[in-house]
């Protein structure tokens, strides 16, 4: 059991086949996973991190570190401030940010081939000098220092292919200050070319920017270097490097630029995939989760289990949906909750949800568990004259059919009368093949 601050009860069982040590705040995980307080399970690490059993968060590479509120890893980023701690600025104190916070590189092993790194990776075109002790401003004393023997080679493109140290021997009369090379107004630092480039017509920009802020509805396409209209059904406001998508369920796809359906699918107890009964999962673009619900018998939630079946290409969902308690369950984050649907929803973009997990509603353990109308070989759909689902009905003798099938197929010398759900003998002159 594990000490539950969430719960009313003080101790809760750990789930699946976990386990903890007397009094402990959380349950030990296997590896590659990590236990989410949040969600009260364990969690997946994602693809590029990794963890030894009993952690509470993933190891990152090199050049990334863990943030536990959108639990990714995130790549350190370098900034530049003057005395007031003002952002945007061409040159002043090199802070960095990484899992411990925001703080100052120390000067030692520093070369002009990192602060060319450095300048770069902030969207400037180049260095034009460093320098350390010159200065002593009282704001150094309120950072810690978290970077040492920060080291690039003369051919290093990312600060991710240098090495550092996170352990110091520094003091802050050692802090780096930095003056990057600037882009002029309205144009902007291609990385590609290692040049400033001319914003495109109609746009401009600030100085020192790796992109020209766009119109509404238009978006600035890195790889183009220009501003493009957004696609149908998405909009984007002034200044946006993306479009968002105006329909539920849709996601904005930056690789292909353009607004993708979010992908469900069913997976069996071992997480292989599962034919018409499964724990529901989804693909929201940006990670591979559950839709959870506290309310299993809610009619809002029971049209989104029929609209989810008709979204995975089946003609509805069982009368009931099941809970489980599967050990598969908590490799998924709960990446949706609170979903509704109408009597009339036919999919999930005629649907409302809550992004994440709700207040009430936390825990994986209460994934969905769908059971989809199928209909197996040799039998066509039955449905009544309100067009509600009403069963399976055989084929005729002498005809076949593949599954989920609204009709049979019939011999040759006859057709597929839909009304009677019988094979009829063509008339004389008549034939079919």
């Amino acid at each position: 059991t594990y000490y539950n601050k969430n719960s009313w009860i003080t101790c809760t069982d750990c789930p699946g086949n976990t386990t903890s040590r007397r009094n402990s705040q959380f349950c030990e995980c296997p590896a590659q996973h990590y236990w989410h307080f949040a969600s009260a399970g364990c969690l997946k690490c994602p693809f590029n991190s990794t963890s030894g059993p009993g952690a509470t968060s993933c190891e990152c590479g090199k050049g990334f570190y863990w943030d536990a509120l959108s639990r990714y890893c995130l790549r350190y980023s370098f900034s530049l401030v003057d005395q007031d701690l003002s952002q945007d600025m061409t040159s002043g104190l090199l802070l960095v940010t990484n899992g411990q916070g925001q703080g100052t590189v120390c000067d030692d092993r520093y070369s002009d081939a990192t602060a060319r790194v450095n300048c770069h990776d902030m969207g400037f075109p180049g260095f034009q000098s460093w320098w350390f002790g010159r200065e002593s401003w009282s704001v150094q004393h309120t950072f810690p220092i978290l970077l040492d023997e920060f080291v690039c080679a003369d051919n290093t493109s990312s600060y991710s292919d240098c090495s550092y140290s996170t352990l110091h021997d520094c003091t802050h009369d050692e802090d780096i200050f930095l003056a990057c090379a600037s882009c002029p107004h309205n144009s902007f630092y291609s990385k590609e070319l290692q040049k400033c480039v001319p914003c495109p017509l109609g746009a401009f920009s600030r100085p020192n920017s790796l992109l020209c802020v766009c119109l509404a509805d238009t978006y600035w396409n890195s790889d183009a270097g220009d501003c493009v209209s957004c696609p149908p059904n998405s909009t984007s406001t002034q200044g946006s490097d993306a479009c968002e998508c105006s329909e539920a369920g849709f996601y904005w796809d930056s690789e292909h630029h353009q607004c993708l359906q979010w992908k469900f699918r069913l997976v069996a107890e071992d997480g292989n995939p599962a034919e018409s009964q499964g724990l529901l999962v989804v693909d929201n673009g940006y990670e591979t989760g559950l839709p959870v619900s506290c309310d299993l018998s809610a009619a809002p939630f029971l049209n989104f289990a029929r609209a989810s079946c008709l979204e995975l290409g089946f003609i509805g969902q069982d009368t009931q949906v099941y809970p489980h308690d599967w050990a598969i369950q908590e490799e998924y984050p709960v990446v949706m909750s609170n979903m509704s649907c109408s009597n009339s929803a036919n999919s999930f973009a005629d649907c409302s949800y809550l992004r994440g997990p709700a207040p009430h509603c936390l825990n994986s353990l209460m994934g969905v568990y769908l059971s989809c109308v199928t209909c197996p070989p040799n039998t066509t759909f039955h449905f009544d004259k309100y067009s509600q689902f009403r069963g399976c009905d055989p084929c005729p003798q002498g005809s076949t059919s593949p599954a989920d099938s609204f009709s049979c197929l019939c011999s040759p010398g006859s057709t597929w009368n839909a009304t009677g759900k019988t094979c009829d003998y063509c008339p004389t002159n008549h034939y079919s093949d």
